[in-house]
């Protein structure tokens, strides 16, 4: 697979380099930074362009030197380092594609200051060249309007980030039926995916309660609720293979309740939803149905007392459903160019009503996204509402009844295809 990969991402880089007059390209894996004052660096993050390529996600310092029509060249960086290691990186069908000199230092580096009409793909301060053109917008804009399309290399990665993510999924349930802290069940997730928390394509999501309408909930409380106190748990977790991300959410029920019901009708819509992410589809048109489906929901359970309709309209529906749909995914968990309307950069925003949907293009075949609905008891948009005159839609005695629970999310990771979709998460 990566073979026919490699050949359809060399051709699209060889026609970004013919619109933007370029002869060439300098891509760079990129490097650490140190926490302030401190010789510790942040985690590793690999140029998603760099990992298009080849499958290292962990070494910094690397450049690929694409040229036009000629065999790339890879700078590998191999330092005579007795504090670190190194994981082995020239395995592979991908190494027979690059020309592959080991560098131990910059001193290695070639001098590149005599290059005409090449680019520098990178971080902002890797930038040393006055002669290359620091990320050129019509090469950038061109590259990540392809990059929306996967291989069935990118495919299958993106498959093998799912099951290894479900793998810690089941592993976290189980943990949050035992009573497990929010910690305890973080870190069954990690021993089940075998991953490092700096492999992580993002920081995970281990909610439980009141927690659970924290969108980007981060703290992990290490105290065990008492199992009378427990009611709910959120996890929006994934992993990483060859550089490519997996992006899942879930959402459980302590107890045979209310919100299990509303969970229930939750999954339901988000399938629903989901299949109909097929080619040709506006996702922008995908997000709104399911604002009309998640305001049915709520009407059912008796949390806001006007029609679906209405409820979207005034912006009622955003309280209790404020981000959105899903993103595209792939090198990157919000994987670029969401907002791309063509190959030359120019730009799709949101609705005005919908400012935080990331994805506004129409669907294409292998197209891979997510798709993710939720329904949340957030204080600060509920006072929102009250202070926006809209307040009286609300039942207030069943907020009461649900915010305990925090909220719901379901989401999958999609593969765009004409008459169906291939759902990588629900695959087994």
């Amino acid at each position: 697979m990566y073979n026919k990969h490699y050949k359809y991402v060399s051709k699209i880089i060889n026609k970004g380099l013919n619109k933007a007059k370029l002869d060439g390209v300098l891509i760079y894996s990129g490097h650490v930074h140190n926490y302030f004052l401190d010789d510790m660096p942040y985690a590793f993050a690999c140029n998603p362009h760099f990992k298009w390529l080849v499958p290292i996600t962990e070494t910094p310092h690397c450049i690929i030197h694409f040229k036009l029509d000629s065999k790339p060249v890879l700078y590998l960086y191999q330092p005579k380092d007795y504090w670190h290691s190194l994981p082995k990186t020239t395995e592979g069908d991908w190494a027979d594609h690059f020309e592959i000199i080991p560098i131990s230092c910059k001193e290695d580096v070639p001098d590149f200051s005599h290059l005409k009409n090449h680019g520098w793909i990178g971080q902002n301060d890797s930038h040393e060249y006055d002669n290359l053109q620091l990320n050129p917008q019509v090469y950038m804009d061109f590259i990540h309007w392809k990059r929306a399309n996967k291989t069935k290399y990118e495919i299958e990665n993106i498959k093998q980030a799912n099951q290894l993510a479900l793998k810690g999924h089941k592993a976290a349930e189980l943990s949050f039926r035992k009573g497990y802290s929010e910690f305890e069940t973080h870190m069954a997730y990690m021993l089940a995916t075998k991953h490092n928390e700096y492999q992580l394509p993002y920081g995970n999501i281990i909610a439980q309660n009141e927690n659970g309408a924290i969108l980007h909930y981060q703290h992990m409380q290490r105290l065990r609720h008492k199992p009378e106190n427990l009611k709910s748990f959120l996890i929006d977790a994934g992993c990483q293979v060859n550089g490519y991300a997996s992006d899942i959410t879930r959402t459980y029920s302590y107890n045979d309740d209310e919100f299990a019901q509303m969970i229930v009708a939750v999954e339901k819509m988000q399938i629903k939803i989901g299949n109909k992410a097929t080619v040709g589809a506006s996702y922008v048109d995908l997000h709104q149905q399911a604002h009309l489906k998640l305001a049915t929901i709520i009407k059912e359970f008796d949390i806001i007392n006007c029609d679906a309709q209405e409820a979207h309209d005034t912006g009622l529906s955003n309280v209790f459903f404020p981000h959105g749909l899903g993103h595209y995914l792939g090198l990157q968990v919000h994987d670029i160019g969401g907002h791309q309307k063509n190959k030359k950069g120019n730009i799709k925003p949101p609705p005005d009503l919908h400012p935080f949907l990331r994805l506004t293009r129409t669907l294409k075949k292998n197209n891979v996204i997510t798709i993710e609905p939720g329904i949340y008891f957030i204080d600060m948009l509920l006072e929102k509402a009250k202070a926006d005159g809209l307040g009286h839609y609300i039942n207030w005695s069943r907020i009461d009844d649900f915010k305990p629970y925090g909220g719901i999310r379901i989401e999958d990771n999609i593969v765009v295809k004409k008459k169906h979709v291939i759902n990588l998460t629900r695959m087994s």
